[in-house]
């Protein structure tokens, strides 16, 4: 009777020790716009591999997502430079960060960023 019990437990705590570990990874998605009649769509990679570290942002004044390649995570959360302009680049740490970010083709606060994959 307690051998259901036992694998039940154990099985849930890797569950939930598996779900942890994915946060540490990187993650592909697709973002759009929610205006009418305006239909971006574009896929987008946050974030990099464990072995790969990487940062992903929006340059404003090019209106472009773009994606460092980074030496360590250590380097994850400090500010970071768009490459064609040089200014401070917007990061991207998952989809709140999107929302704030406007719209390329139409310039309206409407961006949405749907999970489609996590990746290590």
């Amino acid at each position: 009777m307690r051998t259901p019990r036992f694998f039940f437990h154990l099985t849930l705590l890797g569950c939930i020790f598996l779900w942890v570990a994915c946060g540490v990874a990187g993650e592909i998605g697709e973002m759009f716009c929610t205006t009418p009649g305006c239909d971006f769509k574009d896929s987008l990679t946050i974030g990099g591999g464990m072995k790969s570290p990487a940062i992903t942002g929006y340059c404003p004044s090019s209106k472009k997502f773009v994606r460092l390649k980074l030496k360590s995570w250590a380097d994850y959360r400090k500010p970071q430079r768009c490459p064609d302009s040089g200014e401070p680049m917007q990061p991207i740490y998952g989809d709140a960060e999107i929302s704030r970010i406007p719209c390329p083709r139409c310039g309206h606060l409407t961006l949405k960023y749907k999970l489609k994959l996590m990746f290590d």
